[in-house]
């Protein structure tokens, strides 16, 4: 762990910021959506960059201190734990038996009839392990009566998504006194047509290190401040609106010139004025036709864009019938990468004729962000048992998971292979699952031309560049690394038939996922062979061997960039 954080906290690296231009989408619709990608691409083109050389690498530092004060609060230690019997173990053994009889509900009989305070509660079987909760006198009961069992805690894995500075920067947001003396100004939010835009939060940073105020836009568009007078300037004001427009960054002001009002003009996502899918994987209404794939996520949908086939709710106590997402919208947007049928305005998923299933590991309620391990082994078990082709996981933890390399294992044994995102610490350092060897771990790149000039992608380039591709800053890195793919200012689907902007390893995941799925369709000699590890490893083959190299080191993806 040590290792881990010391290398999060070394992995900031010099921001070099690039001048991308917009450039209008040739996307596989009608002449129509055509038109009205080009009119959007003018709109932003309109937008224009009022960020200067030094804020750029004041932001920069910023973004690299969320970074690892975000690394640094994710809780590791999960509450479940896990009673499982030493690999070998026969059936007469002391570990296999302890385990029958804690499934048995007779743990008495390993406390010699006296349970006491001690209690135990079975959460779920995970193939010969037991899941469960319980407090010190049981699990000290439980290893007194067998020494050679297996018992640790579950650990918490994350998304593997950014939103640039909002959640990290929650915590540093400054409590305003009542009757305190502050100077006051408003934001007007608008979008490119001058019409209002509605419930986004706009924060007014204060100082570099993070202290800021925040409001959000009412039914006209405008958000108010009050400036606390001990600070004398606001820093920057930023607008990252949770789905449809683009983020944007903007130069403040001394407080003692704080205009009445400042107009922001914000441009939209939708339609797409980048077609940064385009670029690698032109529309194939066929493709990924005959494979089943599967998502462990925050769960999918509903979107007008996406057919979920079925799936299952692996959170403890949840609904297991409920695979839809959780509300955070990361599965929904993961799925839509993969799995998205061509929208109106020509959007889609790199394998929109695939089986798609959704694997919900995030609860609906309390901190929706993470998953337990166990419920990703679940998740994974559960997507043996329903015969999945392939499998994502865009989410990691930097604790290693005991119990998901059995189940890694079960999933090779049934042909089947798993994708997992490097983790988006900056480092050289895979998180797990990404770090065993039975996933395919994914790193991602960026392009130049894919976002606005404005927009706070243009902070994810690293110097690592070839032409107009760039490894992404924030991307995981290490000798490990099997694949990268596109995870810069990524356009997807959103619950509440909307679409959303997002970057990450967890982005570039997916595309690798459809990926294999586009090209697994069309190699029926693969997908059709018996289930068995010689068709997991015939499927690495076939997509590793379906890529091109963009000419940087293979610590950050050996095989490259999946092509169409």
């Amino acid at each position: 762990m040590a290792t881990a954080r010391s290398a999060a906290k070394k992995a900031a690296k010099k921001v070099v910021r690039t001048a991308a231009k917009t450039m209008a989408a040739e996307v596989a619709a009608g002449p129509a959506a055509k038109k009205v990608v080009r009119a959007a691409a003018a709109a932003v083109e309109a937008v224009t960059s009022s960020v200067s050389t030094e804020t750029v690498q004041h932001i920069g530092g910023l973004l690299q201190a969320a970074r690892a004060r975000r690394f640094l609060k994710e809780s590791s230690v999960a509450p479940a734990v896990v009673v499982s019997p030493p690999q070998g173990a026969t059936a007469d053994s002391s570990e296999i038996q302890t385990v029958s009889a804690l499934n048995l509900g007779r743990m008495a009989d390993l406390m010699g009839g006296q349970v006491g305070n001690a209690r135990m509660n079975i959460v779920r079987r995970l193939d010969r392990s037991l899941v469960i909760t319980a407090n010190a006198p049981a699990l000290r009961a439980v290893r007194n009566s067998s020494p050679g069992l297996r018992i640790f805690h579950a650990t918490y894995l994350y998304p593997q998504y950014l939103r640039p500075l909002g959640e990290e920067l929650a915590e540093l947001e400054i409590q305003q006194v009542p009757g305190a003396t502050a100077k006051k100004f408003k934001v007007r939010l608008i979008d490119t047509a001058g019409a209002p835009v509605v419930g986004v939060k706009i924060r007014a940073l204060l100082e570099w290190e993070g202290a800021h105020i925040s409001a959000k836009t009412g039914q006209d568009g405008v958000a108010e401040f009050a400036v606390p007078q001990v600070y004398a300037r606001v820093e920057l004001l930023i607008v990252e609106p949770e789905h449809t427009y683009w983020s944007k960054y903007v130069e403040g002001f001394d407080r003692v010139a704080a205009p009445k009002v400042v107009d922001i003009a914000v441009a939209p996502l939708i339609p797409d004025a980048f077609a940064l899918m385009g670029h690698y994987a032109p529309y194939d209404a066929t493709a990924g036709q005959g494979v089943k794939v599967g998502v462990i996520d925050s769960g999918v949908g509903p979107h007008q864009d996406l057919t979920v086939s079925g799936g299952a709710g692996l959170v403890t106590e949840d609904d297991a019938a409920d695979f839809l997402d959780n509300g955070i919208g990361h599965g929904t947007h993961v799925a839509g990468t993969i799995a998205g049928a061509l929208s109106a305005a020509g959007l889609y998923g790199v394998a929109p004729a695939c089986t798609l299933m959704s694997y919900r590991v995030c609860p609906k309620t309390g901190n929706k962000g993470r998953a337990q391990s166990v419920d990703v082994a679940a998740a994974i078990e559960k997507a043996i048992s329903d015969g999945c082709d392939l499998v994502n996981i865009s989410m990691g933890s930097v604790e290693a998971m005991p119990e998901v390399p059995e189940m890694l294992q079960k999933a090779r044994e049934a042909g089947m292979v798993i994708f997992a995102a490097t983790g988006n610490d900056g480092a050289e350092l895979l998180r797990y699952p990404a770090r065993y060897s039975h996933t395919q771990a994914v790193g991602a790149l960026g392009r130049d031309a894919t976002f606005p000039a404005d927009s706070p992608e243009q902070f994810q380039r690293s110097e690592v560049v070839r032409g107009k591709e760039f490894v992404a800053e924030f991307s995981n890195y290490g000798l490990g690394a099997d694949f990268i793919g596109p995870g810069v200012a990524v356009m997807s689907t959103f619950p509440g038939e909307r679409y959303a902007m997002m970057s990450g390893t967890s982005m570039a995941t997916p595309f690798t996922t459809g990926m294999a799925a586009r090209l697994l369709s069309r190699a029926p000699n693969v997908l059709n062979m018996p289930k068995g590890p010689d068709r997991a490893d015939a499927i690495i083959r076939l997509v590793s061997g379906s890529t091109r190299m963009p000419g940087w080191s293979d610590v950050y993806g050996s095989f490259g960039v999946v092509r169409a």
